[in-house]
């Protein structure tokens, strides 16, 4: 048999009823930040779970909602053997590039979805880190990380990658996403706490685009 010779022709010999032939996505996503779907590429000492935020999972799951995983550009950047830092140590010309590289693959993917009428529901950050932070971001007056004692201030405004991200999808005259941060790495927050507010949050967005 040549590379050319038809082994099957006309309707599909699959036993297809009307309910396999509907298409049941729900058109809603969110863009979620790495270290939620994996704890492993947090800074060392600072992961708070032991691999999944599944709880965080379940309330998407519960809403039909589907997930992006955006990248990492810390662990992308620096590796996985690092220590904190603040938005004012790694705000460099060379890091702020590199996040607007990544921001660009994850604007492509947003102008994909949006000119096919998807709904994104949120782009959801990590407060507190100088990367990934939407409301809240760190600034550390003496580098960060150890050995030394720490100066650290939780201050407000988002994180390098998600400035760039945000800058992106703007220039690109795209649809802005809302933006949430889970306060992952603020130590005043309570897990329960920050999924309380993350389930509220996400129980709001979905009524809104209803």
């Amino acid at each position: 048999m040549s590379e050319h010779d038809i082994i099957m022709q006309g309707e599909s010999d699959f036993p297809e009823t009307k309910e396999m032939l509907q298409d049941l996505r729900s058109k809603k996503i969110v863009f979620l930040c790495h270290c939620i779907l994996n704890s492993n590429s947090k800074v060392l000492e600072r992961a708070r779970y032991g691999g999944i935020y599944k709880e965080v999972l379940d309330v998407l799951e519960e809403y039909d909602v589907g997930v992006v995983q955006l990248p990492c550009p810390e662990h992308l950047y620096f590796g996985p053997n690092r220590y904190w830092g603040g938005k004012n140590v790694y705000d460099s010309a060379g890091y702020r590039r590199f996040c607007r590289e990544q921001a660009s693959f994850m604007a492509d993917y947003i102008s994909n979805y949006q000119a096919m009428n998807y709904q994104i529901i949120s782009i959801l950050g990590c407060d507190g880190s100088p990367t990934c932070g939407v409301n809240f971001t760190n600034h550390y007056h003496n580098g960060g990380g150890r050995p030394k004692a720490l100066n650290r201030e939780v201050i407000d405004g988002k994180g390098i990658f998600m400035e760039e991200l945000e800058r992106e999808i703007k220039d690109r005259g795209l649809k802005m996403p809302d933006m949430y941060g889970l306060g992952m790495d603020l130590a005043s927050k309570s897990m329960e706490q920050i999924f309380a507010e993350f389930r509220e949050y996400i129980t709001t967005q979905i009524a809104a685009s209803e």
